[in-house]
């Protein structure tokens, strides 16, 4: 019997067979580097996990996980721990594929983490870092905390950078008189005059972080910066995911972010928490809740004269109700009927 002669292949299909191999091949392979960036940066910012024993007994409910992000003033202004400006819990609840972000008024008036004082709860880090803010969280509002993520001025800063900037759409004009100008600057309190009129438009890091400090001009203070927080964090978020270049990219945003940012999330939890992420993005629910005034709260004074900000007992713990379960609801009511130190 003679022997059949293969049919011979075209030349352009072999190039593209070839073609798909080296890019299935590239993804791969750069998708293993990134990953090993993502250990190598993870790892360089992981802090020990931190011990916290708070006045009351907290327990992590399944399925969910909270992430308490806190951002400070400028760590290299003075000597000390600096306050937090922005603390925010996320909480990831893996049933019910929700992410909530609760922001936390800096002016909000708490016990302090000694026991025996009240104060404002962006002044806690001061007591002992990262773990006194956790404390006073966790025993406020009964929300324990699992992970924890802090990031100065700086790490800010080149976090936007790193990406090319954002594009933010200012719903007003953002006007501060008194602005600090403690970044690159010998002055730690030197002010400027700051104006970002309203509308759509591209904002470096500098600028960004100008947009979403700001609060004294603001008609509703500090509540109408937590809003810009969310806003930017949700914009840079979907800057990484739309971004043509953004994986190209990835390695870069490492680099520029070692050494500014403390977490005692490991490797493995980073890439749990993407992957629940990625896998689900189409499906999750995401919702943004703060303690803002007239509903969950009002301004007034402390008896030594300080602006504040208290929390009502009931709305406010129908809402911390409603994230984190009954448990975080009664300890919220209880520590805020129980406050001292505020002017009748």
């Amino acid at each position: 019997m003679p022997h059949k002669e293969k049919k011979k292949v075209p030349l352009i299909i072999r190039l593209a067979v070839y073609l798909i191999a080296a890019v299935i091949f590239f993804i791969f392979g750069y998708s293993f580097y990134i990953l090993t960036r993502v250990q190598q940066f993870v790892t360089s910012s992981t802090s020990p996990k931190i011990a916290v024993t708070p006045s009351v007994n907290l327990s992590s409910l399944p399925n969910q996980t909270n992430l308490l992000l806190l951002g400070s003033d400028n760590d290299q202004k003075f000597s000390g721990n600096p306050l937090t400006q922005t603390m925010m819990v996320v909480h990831f609840d893996y049933a019910k594929k929700e992410i909530d972000m609760f922001s936390i008024p800096r002016d909000l008036w708490v016990r302090m983490p000694s026991l025996t004082s009240y104060g404002k709860i962006d002044q806690a880090a001061e007591y002992n870092g990262i773990p006194s803010a956790i404390s006073v969280v966790e025993q406020t509002f009964g929300i324990p905390i699992d992970h924890y993520a802090w990031v100065g001025l700086y790490g800010f800063i080149k976090s936007i950078d790193a990406v090319g900037g954002v594009n933010i759409d200012a719903v007003h004009p953002v006007l501060d008189n008194a602005y600090p100008t403690d970044i690159n600057s010998s002055n730690p309190y030197g002010i400027k005059r700051l104006d970002i009129q309203a509308g759509m438009q591209h904002m470096n890091g500098e600028q960004a972080l100008e947009y979403v400090r700001s609060r004294h001009e603001d008609l509703i203070g500090d509540f109408g910066r937590t809003q810009r927080q969310r806003q930017l964090l949700l914009t840079l978020k979907q800057t990484l995911l739309q971004s043509k270049s953004s994986l190209l990219d990835v390695p870069a945003i490492f680099d520029s972010m070692k050494g500014q940012i403390k977490t005692d999330i490991n490797p493995l939890i980073a890439m749990q928490l993407a992957t629940f992420y990625i896998t689900n993005k189409g499906s999750i629910t995401q919702k943004q809740y703060t303690l803002t005034p007239g509903e969950y709260s009002q301004v007034g004074n402390s008896t030594d004269g300080q602006s504040i900000v208290i929390g009502d007992a009931t709305s406010s713990s129908m809402l911390v109700g409603k994230i984190f379960g009954s448990k975080a609801a009664h300890i919220t009511y209880h520590s805020l009927t129980n406050e001292k130190g505020i002017q009748p």
